[in-house]
């Protein structure tokens, strides 16, 4: 009888999806008693984004930091959650009904970071009187954010950085200082609009009295960046912010006194 981790064996890992893939049984000879049913997991993955991730991205490749549960009414089943190092040997024997099943890796709470990053699955599927071979895909629930500020900044500002707010985020914000250096990964919906506010403090340590800001539509997996230069005109302090590497220009004046230039 073939065994639930020879189901999970099939695992291939690679940068852009790895696949969970039942192997070949022999389920056409077994006896499934009335009212039950068999089931055989085939998991992939697609963690990539559009540039190279800053956080160690091998460890969403190492299998064994995954969580694999079947729910059903949105309740774990006793006895249905594993960790893939620990999935039990058989076959898995469910009552006939309606499941899901969930694979993740991450804390399903995340919001933003520039550490982490949240990976979920989940698929729907019925059991009746035969086996069924369920497929979900594991995405990463967040896009993610660089920004590129100019070195010139730093010729007219003593401090610069950017605050961002997500539905996720609700209340709260994630910052990219003058200092950052690591994307930051945030929970968003597709085509979601997040705001960026951008916040100036003079040579003198004097705060703009209105801080700039702007929102952008960020989706999971999409990778958005925003380079910031700074421009003087006619008296006028400004930045200039350029969206997703693309040649869209967004000039912004601020006025200020002469000597801050």
């Amino acid at each position: 009888m073939t065994t639930l981790r020879q189901f999970l064996g099939g695992l291939l890992c690679a940068l852009g999806g790895w696949l969970l893939t039942a192997c070949s049984s022999e389920e056409d000879s077994l006896q499934i008693p009335e009212g039950k049913g068999y089931v055989k997991l085939n998991l992939t993955t697609n963690t990539g984004f559009q540039t190279k991730a800053a956080l160690d991205e091998e460890d969403y490749k190492d299998l064994n930091n995954y969580t694999v549960q079947i729910l059903k009414n949105g309740i774990v089943l006793e006895g249905m959650e594993w960790n893939y190092a620990n999935v039990p040997e058989g076959l898995i024997e469910l009552t006939s009904g309606a499941y899901e099943l969930k694979a993740f890796y991450g804390d399903p709470n995340f919001t933003a970071s520039t550490q982490d990053m949240y990976v979920e699955g989940k698929k729907t599927f019925n059991v009746d009187h035969n086996q069924t071979e369920v497929f979900v895909t594991c995405k990463p629930v967040c896009g993610k954010v660089t920004v590129q500020f100019d070195s010139k900044m730093a010729d007219f500002f003593n401090d610069y950085s950017i605050s961002f707010n997500t539905k996720a985020l609700g209340e709260s914000i994630i910052a990219w200082t003058k200092d950052s250096t690591d994307p930051i990964y945030m929970k968003v919906e597709d085509n979601e609009s997040i705001t960026a506010t951008y916040n100036l403090v003079d040579k003198t340590g004097k705060i703009a009295e209105k801080p700039i800001v702007k929102t952008y539509d960020l989706s999971p997996q999409k990778h958005l960046i925003l380079k910031v230069v700074p421009v003087v005109s006619g008296g006028n302090l400004g930045i200039t912010i350029t969206v997703d590497d693309k040649t869209n220009d967004v000039p912004v004046d601020i006025t200020v006194p002469s000597d801050w230039i």
